[in-house]
């Protein structure tokens, strides 16, 4: 989503792949909303140091997103140097769903031969827009205790409208949230 654009925020669903909108409540009791421009996903340490780096263009998944996810929250998994936070928000564009054989061999980016090749296990590929890195990352206990959130993701999952608005937010006061790597 480009700068000054509105997000959409929709009730928590009960399976993920229906349309209906219902209310879940967290453990604060509060209503759910999520954004479903935005989702959660967990990475390693050295594939997040490679997309700051823009040695890797593409971040590589075996699910395909739905169209209009437009950016990628890096839960920075523990291993390593993690930190086992959520550190990083990747803009990836929100129709371009990738299969192999359909990333472009430039500009070069680690592992995009390899799906090319049908070599990963990944069967879908987001190229990387833009990466910004979150002033105040969102540390695993914040997510459970202000977020409602059980645990450390795994898989995918839409962003709560509350920590989308904390982080991310509109366009005025961005700059205080989150600071542009490219």
């Amino acid at each position: 989503m480009a700068l000054g654009q509105t997000h959409r925020v929709t009730k928590r669903t009960a399976p993920a792949k229906t349309k209906t909108k219902t209310k879940t409540k967290t453990k604060a009791g509060a209503s759910d909303d999520r954004v479903e421009s935005d989702v959660l996903l967990a990475i390693k340490p050295e594939h997040l140091a490679n997309i700051s780096s823009q040695k890797k263009n593409h971040e590589y998944r075996k699910y395909r997103l739905r169209d209009g996810v437009e950016r990628l929250w890096l839960y920075e998994t523990g291993g390593g140097n993690g930190r086992s936070a959520i550190t990083h928000i990747a803009v990836i564009p929100s129709d371009v769903r990738r299969t192999p054989g359909e990333v472009p061999t430039e500009p070069f980016g680690i592992g995009n031969e390899d799906f090319n090749a049908g070599l990963k296990q990944s069967k879908y590929g987001y190229p990387v827009l833009e990466l910004y890195e979150l002033v105040k990352p969102v540390k695993l206990a914040e997510m459970k205790s202000r977020w409602g959130m059980g645990g450390a993701p795994m898989g995918w999952r839409y962003l709560g409208a509350g920590l989308w608005e904390d982080r991310w937010g509109g366009e005025e006061g961005r700059d205080d949230k989150v600071k542009k790597l490219f």
